[in-house]
């Protein structure tokens, strides 16, 4: 069994590592759903989409991820 303090830092990766891309994912595909529906973007979308963005990077730097240049 695992130590109590280990434990913590196992749940915290895992959130990191499986559920913030999938996060990331959804709120991309929410904000282009209802791009594709209105046919232009909105504040919505776009916030939808930054948000995506944003929790991908994170992501991509908790993993350690290199910056594509």
């Amino acid at each position: 069994m695992l130590p109590l303090l280990a434990r913590k830092y196992l749940y915290r990766y895992l959130i990191v590592a499986i559920g913030l891309p999938i996060l990331a994912r959804l709120l991309v595909l929410g904000g282009l759903t209802i791009e594709k529906r209105s046919g232009k973007p909105n504040i919505i979308s776009k916030a939808l989409k930054k948000g995506g963005a944003f929790a991908q990077r994170r992501a991509d730097k908790s993993a350690g991820k290199n910056k594509k240049k």
